[in-house]
């Protein structure tokens, strides 16, 4: 059997501990610094991300009940417009009643805004106030102008007000 050169071993063997040493010294501790860095800015960007999505999350739990609570509303701005129906959902309360189209016009770009001129009659002021309370679960977004003038003539009142009534622009 050959006899194992015990000098050679150990010159090969710190040669290698050697070349080992400067592989980690120039290779892997570079990386490590770099990995470190890396690792820093994934969980800085992690963090961010989760904050994001919370508050995504938050808003979008809000905006569905939003949109449960007035849903009645979503609605009524895409019902179209119609005087005559108006006027048949207003003879419910008032007498002779008379409305007149003053303005249409565009409103903050999707809207469009009629203004209208009623002028009626009724028998007594609870009418005029069931009307208002009914303009809120009316089919269309109507709100009632100030002034309203109500004026007491013999057996009837008449009255005399402005609602502006809005809906959505792409309706067609």
């Amino acid at each position: 059997m050959e006899k194992i050169d015990l000098l050679k071993l150990l010159i090969y063997l710190l040669v290698l501990m050697v070349i080992a040493f400067f592989m980690i010294l120039f290779v892997i501790i570079p990386n490590i610094k770099e990995y470190r860095t890396s690792q820093t800015i994934y969980k800085r960007a992690f963090v961010y991300k989760m904050r994001v999505e919370s508050t995504l999350n938050d808003r979008n739990s809000e905006n569905s009940n939003l949109k449960k609570e007035h849903k009645y509303i979503l609605t009524a701005f895409t019902h179209k417009f119609s005087i005559d129906s108006f006027t048949k959902y207003a003879n419910k309360f008032f007498t002779n009643i008379s409305i007149v189209e003053v303005n249409k016009k565009k409103y903050k770009k999707e809207f469009i805004e009629y203004e209208l001129k009623i002028s009626s009659n009724l028998k007594n002021p609870t009418n005029f106030y069931r009307f208002l309370e009914g303009l809120n679960r009316y089919e269309n977004i109507i709100q009632a102008d100030f002034p309203i003038y109500i004026e007491s003539k013999p057996n009837k009142m008449s009255s005399s007000f402005n609602i502006k009534v809005y809906e959505l622009d792409s309706i067609k």
